[in-house]
């Protein structure tokens, strides 16, 4: 038998092909999905435990520590347009407060954003209960991480404990159980929808909602509640 020949190509031919490649590479192949890494699960961790304490100082809004509460109003945020909005913001890199919401594979939809005391006469934001106990320390992690599945971002459950939760509840964990036991009642869209399919659609398939007035703005919803926890119309101010 004849032994199998090995074919040489010219070498200008190698450097023809190699520049081809080049050029395919630049030019014209798919770019790779890397924008967005998914996290390991101790990078998950990490973006967990980051800094997540809230200084009353850093609030544009400020405490009232004397506003009356006379009803609670029920805040849900669409995951995919709040993190579209904070990739928008901070030039696709997100700040360590949205990484485990925005920048691992869970796929969140409608989660809590939180449950807000208000006052009825109030004309502004400024006018509602905040930082009624001023500042207080960071929660435990281990508190936080159970309210995760609902409330993506430790900084945001301790933000909105120190807030809001603070001025009508004990304690954090009566704050977030209460925040969730509400939510858990509500039948929530998969799908982004406009304004008015929204509140058509809640309506529909959420009964004790049929009557009442709610609200929305961007990316949120709100539902409110009266003192016995029972739905109430939102105010139109």
């Amino acid at each position: 038998m004849s032994k199998k020949q090995d074919i040489k190509l010219p070498p200008w031919l190698v450097v023809a092909l190699l520049v081809l490649g080049i050029i395919y590479q630049l030019f014209f192949a798919p770019p790779k999905n890397t924008e967005y890494p998914s996290l390991g699960k101790q990078d998950v961790s990490n973006t967990i435990i980051a800094d997540y304490d809230v200084k009353m100082r850093d609030d544009a809004i400020g405490q009232n520590k004397n506003a009356k509460t006379d009803y609670y109003m029920l805040a849900l945020s669409w995951s995919p347009g709040f993190c579209d909005m904070q990739r928008k913001q901070n030039g696709n890199r997100l700040p360590p407060s949205s990484q485990y919401q925005c920048g691992t594979k869970n796929q969140f939809g409608w989660v809590i954003h939180g449950l807000w005391p208000q006052n009825a006469n109030a004309k502004s934001v400024s006018d509602h209960p905040r930082f009624c106990q001023g500042d207080l320390p960071p929660l435990n992690e281990n508190l936080l991480k159970h309210y995760l599945s609902e409330s993506p971002g430790a900084k945001l459950l301790q933000g909105e404990w120190e807030k809001h939760g603070a001025c009508a509840f004990d304690s954090a964990e009566q704050y977030f159980e209460k925040q969730r036991e509400l939510y858990r009642t509500l039948v929530l869209p998969k799908n982004e929808m406009s304004r008015s399919e929204l509140f058509k659609w809640m309506k529909k398939h959420n009964k004790q909602l049929t009557n009442r007035y709610l609200r929305a703005s961007h990316n949120e919803l709100f539902i409110c509640y009266n003192k016995n926890w029972q739905t109430m119309d939102c105010p139109k101010n």
